[in-house]
């Protein structure tokens, strides 16, 4: 297998190469009723640089028509299928309401974790379903047992929430936090590896990263840190929020001790659902944060006590899975390709449109994602942000903490005609 930096920088330098297959199938004129049976339509489709298949997965979103989506960072629509899915099982649960028919849903969650496990290169012992990247996070921040003189290092970058959660046990526990900060322009990954190592020492239990920042967009080399921490004797927490439906992860390759996600961001899946990984040989070291129905002192440790929450919405499940397929039909790869091309499109546009731009994301191909954060010279981020909504109808954010700026995050269901669009526009900004 190729290294993925490798292909990464192929990828990036053959962007404008490449031809578009002729596509068998029609684009147009779908309506909210047939978009659904169109869904098999997307698979097995070459798509390099390929617009008439992306307007077609575009198609199967339900976004208004003129406003263009660049905030799958934050939030993100879903696929008719994962919509209607999700309302067929919530009507179906309405008219049968009986524990009786609830119980095939026993089975549905077991095929939802194989499904999932699968699909990040785990096991499905070592896979729980949650509501979201935090719940998981603070399900190992309050489940590991911590105590006065053990230590944690964190990274500045993290979310915000991440980190208020380490800095509040910690407060409540006793033990100490390292904040870890990296440079702001960093050169090469050993910039961004050596603050952790450095910071670590014979009392540190966990690091704990976002594996891409949502304020600056930086990629941390998370195979890299975790292998490090591992022949340390130290576990780590990857906070997968802005990778988990972007990038084709392999949690066994990466060699973390826990992994969270939200199907809301990158997947495109149903709201109030996210994802924990955690490796097998970590498990009996994670104290669940709810205790429920079915609780057992089994003697084998097992990953369902950790999400024992009691009634769930069982809908929810389902269209967590028919997320999952959606993208397996589009192919992980091609999904994350995708973005990356729509990431680096912009890039190049800014550069040969708006020469004064300033990047506040790191622009080495090993460094960055699907987040990219820049500046416009003596324009303020915040009243770009919000200009660019109310007046042209692009919905974007802003970051802060440091890193001020308009961040773009782009995903499946945009295209290189709205980008073009959204150049235009910020032209204008300049003018």
């Amino acid at each position: 297998m190729k290294n993925k930096n490798e292909q990464r920088r192929k990828f990036i330098k053959n962007l404008a190469g490449g031809s578009a297959a002729v596509l068998s199938f029609p684009i147009m004129g779908f309506s909210p009723k047939n978009r659904h049976d169109n869904f098999s339509g997307l698979k097995n489709k070459v798509f390099s640089n390929d617009e008439n298949y992306w307007k077609l997965v575009k198609n199967q979103y339900q976004i208004d028509p003129g406003l263009i989506m660049m905030n799958a960072g934050n939030f993100c629509p879903s696929p008719y299928s994962v919509s209607q899915t999700m309302q067929t099982h919530l009507e179906g649960l309405n008219a049968n309401a009986s524990s009786q028919d609830r119980k095939k849903y026993n089975d549905i969650y077991k095929d939802t974790v194989k499904l999932m496990a699968d699909y990040l290169g785990a096991s499905p012992e070592e896979i729980a379903i949650t509501r979201n990247t935090s719940e998981g996070n603070n399900t190992i921040n309050n489940g590991l047992n911590l105590k006065p003189g053990d230590e944690v290092i964190y990274w500045s970058q993290n979310h915000q929430t991440l980190n208020i959660a380490w800095e509040v046990r910690a407060k409540r526990t006793g033990f100490k936090i390292i904040k870890v900060v990296t440079p702001r322009n960093p050169k090469t990954e050993e910039d961004l590896i050596k603050p952790f190592v450095d910071a670590m020492t014979r009392r540190t239990k966990l690091i704990c990263f976002s594996h891409i920042s949502n304020q600056s967009g930086t990629l941390l080399p998370a195979k890299k840190l975790c292998t490090i921490a591992r022949d340390k004797g130290i576990m780590s927490l990857v906070d997968g929020a802005q990778t988990f439906g972007f990038m084709n992860i392999n949690l066994k390759e990466i060699g973390c001790d826990f992994y969270t996600g939200s199907s809301h961001k990158w997947l495109t899946g149903p709201k109030e659902s996210g994802v924990l990984y955690v490796r097998k040989d970590s498990l009996p070291k994670v104290w669940p944060l709810i205790i429920s129905k079915n609780w057992s002192w089994d003697h084998e440790w097992k990953i369902e006590n950790l999400v024992r929450y009691g009634q769930r919405n069982d809908a929810t499940i389902v269209a967590f899975a028919k997320a999952i397929e959606f993208h397996n039909l589009i192919g992980k790869d091609n999904v994350e390709d995708r973005v990356l091309e729509l990431v680096n499109t912009l890039i190049e546009k800014m550069k040969s449109n708006i020469p004064e731009v300033e990047f506040v994301t790191p622009l080495n191909a090993n460094m960055y994602g699907c987040i990219l954060v820049f500046n416009l010279p003596g324009i303020d981020s915040d009243k770009a942000v919000a200009k660019l909504y109310t007046d042209h109808r692009i919905a974007t954010a802003g970051t802060h903490d440091g890193f001020n700026g308009i961040r773009f995050s782009p995903n499946i269901y945009n295209t290189k005609e709205e980008l073009d669009h959204i150049i235009d526009i910020l032209k204008e900004f300049r003018a």
